[in-house]
């Protein structure tokens, strides 16, 4: 770890400021870097410095370089001078601009989008503090599940045991449900039990009532702004709702609403706009649901006292597993436990049993990366088209430095061309962001808008004065280069015409010319391999069909009693009359989303009755056929596996997946085989195999599945239909539904639209690295039209030299062509083992995959020379076309 800060940085400070001013600047800064690298780590000190650094710039702390003239005199003149520049040369600044223009439109819109996912959570005044408990259960010396759910004892537990520990809340999801008042029903589709605790670790504002009591006592309910304004009469108030009754479903009791919350951010990773007491899930559901040790259905937060190292409290937490489970003997296996902070939560969507809102934070890194990709080659083409133009420059410097003028003000006058040009492209970026805005946000279905740069921190700087510091910083950057090259030109050898390239300035550019085209030759090739990998994952064969299949909602509010199974058989018998329908069935999962598991199974084969974990599903007995999965031996469910009390069933059925798991060596050796499950002692004998097919999206893999003959009201119903009878078949079903299931909320989702869903994310990769990709090259082959513009315009005399002497178009693209395709060859050279290595970085996170097409990458290769070519090519051909004469008639 340095103790000592940058020196760059110092450097910088001492170029800029009064020599007298240097002690004690440097002594202040140092004093807080020492401070500072007692609180935090190396690097973040080291970003503090600079950020500290910058703030110490003020114009009267400035070194004054000349005392001959009148400063602002000085700087009125290098606009002045710039602008006319700019307006001389209206082309070469058009390219320019417009390169910056684009860069930095790119560069806002994705950093708009990237510092809103940053900012999820961060409303919470205990964010930096606080904690989901993760849940990592291990069977046979392996990890079989890495889950945000766990047991409902771990919070309180957790505050018990550890003084670290301030507060915790503990919280589990509830499924759709009804809640009545005042004579109308309304769908809870988003509820969660939350205990009393749930307002102490969330900020989320109560508009009425008591945060500290509102969830303390049983038959407690705490609703959203929003949907308190559907529960009002005209005429009311939200406080008038404080108090009063609401029956949810069919429960036994009136539960009380005591508060009122404001709705939930969308930047928060919570959503829902009813919570229900804790204490009345324990009444519902019994006292297991507050001290068990074998349920995992719940989730936990804690928050940690100010100063506590996370690292050593997560050590901590390996001991309090073992403590706890001995080593699987409680839960059937091992559990360990981790933290994981507030701030990654939304960006982590590995863990099972997942409800919170998250995304894979690989993506923000990936559209940032490919921003400053896009910038970088705005910049490049900047800095190329600058120098390229030197020459051209030379006698205005020469004049200049003739007259008088110091290096240093040559220096400031191409310095501030640069300020003046960012600038101005960073003004009209602006500009195109308010107005492609509305397209960004259908792209990303997300509400941004450009209030997000206001509120917005990264490492507790303000986003804007931290954005123009480090804007001034790179204009100066990539405006020094040219500046100082052009400055150094002597007058004597330019009004001599003893001036030429320097090698250093030629070899310069060749490499950011190589630099620009090896990069967009790598974004080409990832994009068509992105867009190839969704392609391919959506024309797969799943092992099942999803096409015009309806789901339906099941019958939550009717009561699951003896005659259930015999009114939902009649419910399918009066839908399959009409020839609209083909089938239904019903399961209690759909495809696409996750299964529940279980980890105390055995098999009947294993003859070291090893316990393990499995995922297991419900279905009824038609599902295997609706959805055209093949049974590979024995037979499907049939009405008579199935009954209306759950202990009575005993039959299963297992997929391809499952026979390794439970020791079988073919299909037919599983049948007549039995799942165990250890904690009852309960038997199901296996009575088929059925082919293996993709439950979620092929970036997962086939997991082994256990088929049980279960029903319940609360699961899925599923009607086949004829194709393109779609609205038919919805009006059908909720006819029959209201008939069969009076009082119930129909309601209704089609199959593969709710499958598709899952690749959304990678859906929206696509779009954006397209888009992106289709920019970066025309920013890449917009600098390369500059630069041959310009090489072909210092080459005017020669053109029509070599003409009268005969040379025809192919001759004067090899001589004035030729050095940029090779370039473009060095830069295929380079970027095609580049993205190679992009590619399959990229593919990695995927089960099943294109893999690397080499034919992909040549291909890009091949287009980003075609455009090169072209491009010199119309240039070379436009000159070439030119009477000799004119360029010669002054010579």
């Amino acid at each position: 770890m340095s103790h000592f800060p940058p020196n760059w940085i110092t450097r910088i400070l001492r170029f800029f400021f009064k020599p007298e001013l240097w002690e004690s600047i440097e002594g202040d800064l140092e004093e807080l870097y020492c401070y500072e690298l007692e609180r935090m780590s190396s690097s973040r000190a080291r970003w503090r410095y600079f950020v500290n650094a910058v703030a110490f710039f003020r114009y009267h702390r400035l070194r004054q370089y000349s005392k001959t003239h009148n400063q602002m005199d000085l700087l009125k003149n290098y606009l002045k001078v710039s602008i006319r520049d700019i307006r001389r040369h209206r082309l070469f600044s058009s390219i320019n601009l417009l390169g910056l223009v684009t860069g930095f439109t790119v560069m806002l819109l994705v950093l708009q989008y990237a510092l809103f996912q940053f900012g999820f959570d961060q409303f919470n005044e205990k964010f930096d503090r606080t904690y989901r408990i993760v849940n990592d259960r291990y069977q046979n010396g392996e990890r079989v599940q890495r889950g945000a759910i766990t047991y409902p004892t771990i919070g309180p537990t957790l505050k018990k045991d550890y003084p670290e520990v301030v507060a915790y809340t503990r919280l589990t999801v509830g499924s759709r449900n009804y809640l009545h008042f005042d004579h109308r029903q309304f769908l809870m589709e988003n509820f969660m039990w939350a205990d009393e605790h749930f307002f102490e670790v969330f900020d989320y504002p109560i508009l009425e009532g008591d945060p500290i009591t509102a969830l303390k006592e049983s038959a407690q309910v705490v609703i959203s702004e929003s949907y308190a304004q559907r529960l009002l009469n005209e005429g009311q108030t939200l406080n008038d709702l404080i108090g009063q009754e609401v029956l949810i479903n069919d429960w036994d009791f009136h539960c009380q609403i005591k508060a009122v919350m404001k709705d939930m951010p969308v930047q928060s990773h919570l959503h829902s706009d009813v919570l229900i007491s804790y204490n009345t899930f324990i009444r519902l559901a019994g006292e297991g649901a507050d001290n068990s040790w074998m349920w995992s259905d719940f989730y936990h937060y804690i928050v940690l006292e100010e100063g506590t190292d996370p690292a050593a409290f997560d050590a901590k937490l390996q001991e309090f597993g073992n403590t706890y489970f001995k080593n699987g003997e409680i839960s059937g296996a091992e559990e360990k436990f981790e933290l994981q902070p507030l701030s990654k939560l939304h960006f982590d969507d590995s863990l099972e049993y997942e409800y919170a809102d998250v995304m894979d934070g690989q993506f923000v890194w990936m559209i940032l990366a490919i921003a400053l990709i896009i910038m970088f080659i705005a910049w490049i083409n900047y800095i190329n088209l600058t120098t390229s133009r030197a020459l051209e420059r030379a006698k205005e410097v020469g004049v200049r430095k003739a007259m008088g003028a110091f290096s240093q003000q040559v220096f400031g006058q191409f310095l501030t061309e640069s300020f003046l040009l960012n600038t101005l492209a960073l003004i009209l970026a602006l500009l195109i962001v308010v107005v492609v805005q509305p397209i960004m946000i259908e792209i990303v279905d997300l509400p941004l808008d450009l209030s997000v740069f206001v509120r917005s921190t990264i490492y507790e700087m303000p986003f804007i004065p931290l954005f123009l510091g480090v804007f001034l910083v790179v204009v100066c950057v990539i405006g020094i280069y040219p500046a100082r090259l052009i400055s150094r030109f002597r007058p004597e050898e330019v009004i001599k015409g003893k001036y030429s390239l320097v090698g250093d300035m030629v070899n310069m550019r060749r490499f950011l010319v190589v630099t620009q085209f090896a990069t967009a030759l790598i974004l080409v090739s990832a994009s068509i391999s992105v867009y190839r990998q969704i392609d391919f994952m959506r024309s797969q064969d799943l092992g099942m069909e999803l096409k015009n299949n309806l789901v339906l909602y099941g019958p939550d509010l009717t009561d699951f009693d003896s005659v259930y199974i015999a009114k939902f058989e009649s419910f399918k018998n009066e839908l399959v009359s009409h020839p609209q329908v083909l089938s239904v069935s019903s399961t209690g999962r759909l495809f696409g989303d996750k299964m529940s598991r279980g980890f105390t199974f055995q098999s009947s084969a294993d003859p070291d009755k090893n316990t393990f974990g499995s995922n297991w599903m419900p279905m009824d007995h038609q599902f295997v056929e609706q959805f055209g999965i093949d049974v590979l031996s024995g037979r499907s469910f049939d009405r008579s596996d199935y009954h209306t009390d759950g202990g009575q069933v005993n039959t299963a059925m297992l997929n391809q997946s499952a026979l390794k798991l439970f020791k079988f060596d073919t299909p037919e050796d599983a049948i007549g085989g039995q799942v165990i499950v250890k904690n009852s002692g309960k038997e199901y004998r296996i009575v088929g195999v059925v082919s293996d097919f993709h439950q979620r999206t092929l970036k997962e893999t086939i997991e082994p599945i256990i088929f049980f003959p279960f029903h319940d009201n609360s699961h899925f119903i599923t009607v086949k239909y004829v194709e393109g009878k779609e609205k038919e078949a919805i009006a059908l079903a909720q006819d029959e539904f209201m008939k069969f299931y009076p009082g119930n909320y129909f309601d209704y989702l089609f199959l593969e639209e709710h499958f598709d869903a899952n690749y959304q994310s990678d859906q929206t990769i696509g779009v954006m690295s397209a888009v992106l990709t289709v920019i970066a090259i025309i920013l890449a082959v917009l600098g390369l039209y500059g630069l041959v513009l310009v090489t072909l315009q210092k080459g005017t005399k020669e053109i029509g030299i070599r003409k009268v002497l005969g040379a025809n178009v192919g001759q004067l693209l090899s001589r004035f062509g030729g050095q940029f395709v090779v370039l473009i060859v060095v830069a295929s050279i380079i970027g095609i083992p580049a993205s190679s290595i992009v590619i399959q970085g990229f593919l990695q996170d995927y089960s099943y995959s294109i893999g690397l097409e080499w034919w992909v990458i040549v291909v890009s290769a091949l287009l980003m020379l075609g455009l090169c070519v072209v491009t010199v090519l119309l240039q070379t051909n436009r000159i070439a076309k030119n009477n000799p004469i004119e360029s010669l008639r002054y010579e």
